[in-house]
């Protein structure tokens, strides 16, 4: 146990009110066991998010595939422009694949198809930047880009692509697109290595360009496990901004909800600057109205990217009128940028409520969705969600106030449709000592459960924790604790009334000798701590930063890019000291 004096640099009333609710400094045999109390821990250089909410544009692909062209991605710019998408948030217009020409031989670059881009992938960059917006360009991590792969056997010349992949030339086509004016690039597998990711992201920072990096390892490649990083293979949020989940989404309703499913067992791999992508939208593309509905609203709530996959020249009011419902998006561009993770669901699975905190204390974003084929209620539960007080509702689709709630809210949901829903109550707010029984807001876990030790034993435990025997690490038996697998994720409310927080670090004794993982602490999704890798033959560190006028606090343990086999680790004793 390390000494007490380490806690010197304390305001003696937060050494006072923390021994007062631990019950430990005097050694009570309620709860035995050591606190927080080491010389912190510096961390390593700390590497802030390059982007902070999800990307938000129009691909060309799900619409156009291989039929695209310098024309139609110029009126879809001029639509996008004057349609009022726009203004409410679509910034990106990316031209996906079959653009290609070629390589130039000699100087490793890549051209355009001069028949269907006879100016030039510059020139319309210019073009789409003069409407206001950002241009995106695909690229794969293959020899050839996926349209060339698929059509191999055909001469080069034709389908565009074969040949044209950036793999080995992810540097020169970093230069390149950076030349060119590129700011989104879409980078498929297709076949390709798994090594071209990260040597893209190295390209685009070698340029001195901020080009949003979307990557898709699925393209291609159906040996990549869905839950992609639990095996080591690639972990992406070390290598992109956005990363596809899933393989490729089509104009069904059982295609959106199997995307998800996946998003939701891949939630607690978001962390802050990098987002699950569900792939690009199917709204306005033959679903029904309810289906679009629910479509755009779980992908709002999941934060995906929102890139629409329609003919936005075309479209209907109604489909207008949802890609840019302003309440809706405001969910998907929150600053707090949490995923949603499903709060209840019937026996069947039908019926499901998706919750997500917002940045504004005491909100929540709730969708109601309904799986099955026939109207149903859907209840959410006050209770379940932490908010207290008077709880006022909103329907974000509609615009219509629910007006007040008490207890729970129960709509009728449309077969395959959604409602979605705000509520605006009090939410639990961390207050000085142990953060181990007190309520988070949020939490994402791959695998269990939250588990979490308190003293004095027999003490409440938070809501949607379960209990653990002991947090030990290193041999070190802590007064109290939070044990996870990785990865996972905790989030609490501080509104501002907090100015320190504290807590050992380390794997737990269950790993026996497995595991590597990463801490982060963020506030307000600002990173305030990075531990680097930690192993069994990793000391126990003390993580101690200043929480000062921070809004929320989010405690990530993250896989170490090995698989997360072992990956049990604690966050020992943390705690809080506030005003």
């Amino acid at each position: 146990m390390r000494p007490l004096s380490a806690l010197s640099s304390f305001p003696a009333f937060a050494i006072a009110l923390l021994c007062l609710f631990l019950a430990s400094c005097g050694g009570s045999v309620d709860s035995p066991g050591a606190i927080s109390s080491g010389n912190p821990d510096p961390g390593i250089a700390l590497v802030q998010a390059r982007f902070r909410t999800p990307p938000m544009g129009w691909n060309s692909w799900n619409t156009f595939g291989c039929n695209n062209s310098e024309a139609t991605i110029k009126s879809v710019a001029d639509a996008i422009a004057s349609n009022g998408m726009a203004a409410a948030g679509y910034q990106y217009v990316t031209v996906d694949d079959c653009w290609v020409g070629g390589r130039n031989p000699t100087t490793g670059q890549l051209y355009s198809n001069a028949t269907t881009f006879p100016d030039g992938i510059q020139a319309l960059a210019a073009y789409v930047h003069a409407k206001g917006l950002k241009f995106g360009l695909y690229t794969s991590a293959g020899t050839n880009t996926c349209a060339g792969l698929s059509h191999g056997a055909r001469p080069p010349s034709y389908p565009p692509g074969v040949g044209a992949g950036s793999l080995g030339h992810e540097s020169v086509d970093a230069q390149t697109f950076a030349n060119w004016g590129v700011d989104y690039i879409k980078f498929d597998y297709c076949g390709g290595s798994l090594t071209a990711f990260p040597a893209m992201r190295a390209g685009i920072a070698a340029t001195g360009r901020t080009m949003y990096l979307s990557i898709n390892p699925y393209s291609a490649n159906a040996t990549l496990p869905t839950n992609f990083a639990s095996d080591g293979t690639l972990y992406v949020p070390a290598y992109a901004d956005m990363s596809r989940i899933s393989q490729d989404i089509t104009a069904k309703f059982t295609s959106v909800t199997s995307i998800i499913d996946i998003s939701a067992a891949d939630a607690a791999w978001a962390v802050p600057g990098y987002f699950n992508d569900m792939d690009m939208l199917e709204v306005g593309n033959g679903m029904t109205a309810d289906q679009d509905t629910a479509h755009f609203v779980m992908w709002a709530m999941m934060s995906s990217g929102l890139n629409a996959g329609n003919d936005v020249r075309t479209q209907s009011a109604a489909t207008q009128a949802l890609l840019t419902n302003a309440s809706i998006i405001a969910v998907n561009q929150d600053a707090l940028a949490l995923q949603a993770v499903l709060d209840t669901a019937d026996s069947s699975g039908s019926l499901q409520v998706w919750t997500k905190p917002l940045s504004a204390t005491g909100t929540r974003a709730v969708a109601l969705l309904n799986r099955g084929a026939t109207a149903a209620p859907i209840t959410v539960k006050l209770a379940n969600l932490g908010l207290t007080g008077a709880v006022q509702a909103t329907n974000l689709v509609t615009g219509a106030s629910l007006g007040s709630v008490s207890q729970s809210l129960t709509q009728t949901v449309p077969a395959t449709g959604a409602v979605l829903v705000k509520l605006t109550g009090t939410d639990p707010v961390a207050t000085t000592g142990s953060l181990a029984p007190q309520t988070p807001v949020w939490s994402a876990v791959q695998s269990g459960s939250v588990a979490v030790k308190v003293g004095p034993e027999g003490a409440a435990l938070p809501v949607g924790t379960s209990a653990t025997g002991a947090v030990v690490v290193h041999g070190t038996s802590y007064v109290d604790g939070m044990t996870v697998n990785a990865p996972a994720q905790i989030v609490y409310r501080l509104n501002g009334h907090c100015t320190t927080f504290q807590s050992d670090i380390g794997l737990d004794a269950a790993a026996q000798g497995a595991g590597s993982v990463d801490y982060q602490v963020w506030a307000d999704n600002v990173e305030l701590y990075d531990s680097g890798f930690v192993t069994n033959s990793t000391p126990v560190k003390t993580v101690r930063v200043s929480v000062a006028g921070r809004n929320t606090l989010r405690l990530v343990v993250t896989d170490g890019h090995d698989g997360v086999t072992g990956d049990i680790a604690d966050w020992a004793n943390p705690s809080l000291v506030c005003s």
